[in-house]
């Protein structure tokens, strides 16, 4: 079966998948990534029926697309318990059986850090030897109680905590009770040692607010271990990159060491099997996605793609410079290094989809968060403008394609990345929150100022 999804509105979509013959085979054979493209596009609301089949590894990865976001580029992505509320509402239109099958085949620490976002989860006998006290403090948690969504389930006290999805929960947890003791048992006996504490002092409770943030980042580091190895970049270390490329060095670029995320980044792409995943792959919250192109049926150059939507937006407004050079410059350099080192030219491509997607997950755009395409193209205009610099070619000189290629197979791209951020970053002040090119045209006047 064949899934196309462009070119076509999400009903109609919707419609035409749920008419298809032999849906769920043919919906469990696409790739997580492409099925969470898929939901994307139709929206979680409507795709109940596709989300009731899916594959854990599938929605796995559309729930660490969707449900961890952050408030600005470059900063943590959390969990949103909201959002969350909502994939559980769709998944209970299976039926609360199917839906807490579904769940309980997920990752155990994910399960339980998703329902204590909920849920305050008490052994209900040592409650009430504690409220037996009669303390000021227990006179103050009965009031609590009596206003508290709450519900008692063989020894169990579960206490809403206020946000949206205890109906959900509830409804899941009782199924569990009735499906999968055994793993109820293991979830609310975890859940009780989390929130014990809350039985005693306000220092105890602190505690075990202490542990609540160390389950969220095992979670956390759960997801961005498989993100990694699909190619994306977590938000903060994108922001670190970046405000460390803005700083200067001294020496020669040879000297320039890898950073300590960069080096993280392409060691966990290199312990993924050939074949395993799309690489490499450009992401940012909610799964936006994009790739540099690698050719198509006609044998057309890597970059050959992206390099004529370069050519369609370069400015003619700078006379000295022909149009088209820049591009042609690039395209020739890099033909030169596939001839001469294949494997080098490869790693080349690896390190600018590394760039997009710092870029992606760390930077800004005029209109707030960058676009894959605008990620690309500032990731290959910024190291073309640090490989200008390092080589010493001149423009328009589309006889250097050699030097040019011989620079960018003598430098990783993102060291090539840094030497010109560094360089932008001392043009002004205007520069230092973004100390990259966004376009191709912006390469000849910032070669122009940084020379001058």
């Amino acid at each position: 079966m064949t899934l196309g999804i462009t070119r076509l509105a999400s009903t109609r979509l919707l419609e035409r998948l749920i008419a298809t013959p032999d849906l769920v085979r043919g919906l469990q054979a696409l790739a997580p990534q492409d099925f969470s493209a898929l939901i994307r596009r139709i929206g979680v609301e409507d795709a109940g029926e596709l989300i009731a089949a899916a594959t854990v590894e599938q929605l796995t990865q559309a729930f660490d697309e969707d449900l961890f976001t952050s408030d600005e580029p470059g900063a943590r992505e959390r969990f949103d318990t909201a959002r969350f509320a909502t994939w559980l509402e769709v998944l209970l239109e299976a039926g609360d059986t199917a839906a807490a099958e579904r769940l309980s085949a997920l990752s155990e620490d994910f399960f339980l850090h998703a329902l204590l976002q909920v849920m305050v989860v008490l052994d209900d006998d040592a409650l009430r030897e504690r409220m037996d006290v009669g303390d000021e403090a227990a006179e103050q948690a009965d009031k609590a109680l009596e206003s508290a969504l709450s519900e008692q389930l063989d020894g169990y006290l579960l206490l809403g905590r206020g946000e949206p999805g205890w109906d959900a929960w509830l409804s899941v947890i009782l199924a569990l009770d009735r499906e999968d003791r055994g793993f109820l048992e293991r979830i609310l006996d975890r859940a009780v040692a989390a929130c014990g504490e809350y039985l005693d002092d306000l220092d105890e409770l602190c505690e075990a607010l202490s542990r609540a943030e160390s389950l969220a980042e095992d979670v956390e580091a759960e997801r961005e271990e498989r993100r990694s190895a699909q190619g994306y970049v977590e938000p903060r270390a994108a922001a670190a990159f970046l405000k460390l490329a803005a700083q200067p060095h001294a020496g020669p670029l040879e000297d320039l060491a890898r950073d300590a995320n960069t080096r993280a980044y392409f060691r966990d792409l290199a312990r993924v099997p050939s074949g395993s995943v799309e690489r490499p792959a450009m992401g940012h919250r909610h799964g936006a996605r994009a790739e540099l192109p690698r050719g198509n049926e006609q044998g057309r150059a890597p970059l050959e793609v992206l390099l004529e939507g370069v050519r369609a937006s370069e400015s003619s407004g700078v006379p000295e410079v022909p149009q088209h050079s820049l591009a042609d410059l690039l395209q020739g350099a890099l033909h030169e290094l596939h001839h001469a080192e294949p494997v080098r030219a490869a790693g080349f491509m690896e390190e600018l989809a590394y760039l997009a997607n710092v870029l992606l997950a760390g930077a800004r755009s005029e209109g707030g968060t960058m676009a894959p395409a605008e990620a690309a193209n500032a990731a290959l205009s910024s190291v073309l403008l640090g490989a200008l610099l390092e080589s010493g070619c001149e423009l328009p000189d589309v006889l250097g394609a050699g030097k040019l290629a011989a620079t960018l197979g003598k430098f990783h791209a993102d060291i090539l990345f840094r030497r010109a951020s560094a360089e932008l970053a001392r043009l002004g002040p205007e520069r230092a929150g973004q100390p990259f090119l966004a376009e191709m045209d912006q390469v000849p006047d910032a070669l122009r100022k940084l020379r001058s």
